[in-house]
């Protein structure tokens, strides 16, 4: 007789992914599939640059059309901010699914100082070789190698900036 243990870790049906055979196809909004470190970098800096550019086009309308009018981009800078969130938390969702951990922890982004530990361990920590529960490993295409070099290069950069800016003060006292 078969038993089903109800506590037992769901397990995905990797056939039935579209795409090729034995690769995760899913589209990159969908919280379902896996992203590797550099998917998930390069995603998140288009998702990044593109929410930046958006934000600035929104502020120079508004200035351009009525100066009084610059008040008004504080609701509107907000609800740009929770898309933003919304999206990268779906981001979240699919790198956990790539070292096969649950999408659950996606949440950790809303907890302070939590959310800093949780960044890195996103960009950090390897995916799972092979399929997983829940789903076949995702092909990073040569765009998204590219610009996750890219954000690499800008995260070591930013990282440099920041010692720059705590050391040159202190040197110069």
């Amino acid at each position: 007789m078969d038993t089903m243990n109800p506590y037992q870790a769901p397990a995905a049906d990797v056939s039935a992914i579209p795409g090729q055979p034995g690769l995760d196809a899913s589209g990159p909004f969908s919280p379902k599939g896996r992203f590797g470190r550099l998917s998930y970098i390069a995603w998140g800096m288009l998702l990044g640059f593109g929410s930046f550019i958006l934000m600035a086009l929104l502020g120079g309308g508004m200035a351009a059309l009525d100066p009084s009018a610059v008040g008004a981009m504080g609701p509107l800078a907000m609800v740009v901010q929770l898309a933003l969130l919304a999206v990268m938390i779906l981001f979240a969702i699919r790198r956990l699914h790539d070292f096969d951990a649950s999408g659950w922890w996606s949440l950790l982004f809303l907890v302070p100082i939590a959310n800093m530990i949780f960044g890195l361990v996103l960009v950090f920590k390897g995916g799972s070789e092979g399929a997983n529960r829940f789903a076949a490993p995702r092909v990073t295409r040569g765009w998204e190698k590219v610009l996750g070099y890219i954000g690499i290069g800008v995260m070591i950069l930013g990282v440099i900036g920041v010692i720059a800016a705590i050391v040159i003060p202190t040197l110069a006292s």
